[in-house]
């Protein structure tokens, strides 16, 4: 039990240091003009690499906000569906997509931290 002890506290230390913040963030809180998703919350998380992701709360599916977080998804790096999923239609813009400009000025604070 000895020798064990050190390995899993080297454990848990390692995936600390991989783990990202993590934000939650509500359609209530951006505001309702603003809110890009059909989702009423979301989670958001910043990557080591600068990933920037939205979360489902409810299935735990992340969803690339940025390039970066589309490649890892692209390479297996991370897993993760198109954000188009549960991205809004533009109500002033007919046939395009809500802004994520919102949600990606939030996540990118968590880079920061």
């Amino acid at each position: 039990m000895k020798k064990l002890l050190p390995v899993f506290l080297l454990a848990i230390v390692s995936a600390q240091s991989f783990a990202s913040e993590v934000i939650t963030v509500s359609r209530r809180e951006i505001g309702k003009q603003q809110w890009p998703l059909t989702r009423e919350e979301v989670m958001l998380s910043c990557d080591k690499d600068g990933g920037l992701f939205a979360i489902n709360d409810s299935t735990l599916m992340q969803y690339p906000l940025n390039t970066i977080a589309q490649q890892n998804v692209d390479q297996k790096k991370s897993q993760g569906q198109s954000i188009t999923l549960i991205q809004a239609d533009d109500p002033q813009h007919p046939g395009k997509k809500m802004d994520l400009a919102p949600l990606i000025v939030r996540a990118q604070v968590l880079c920061k931290q």
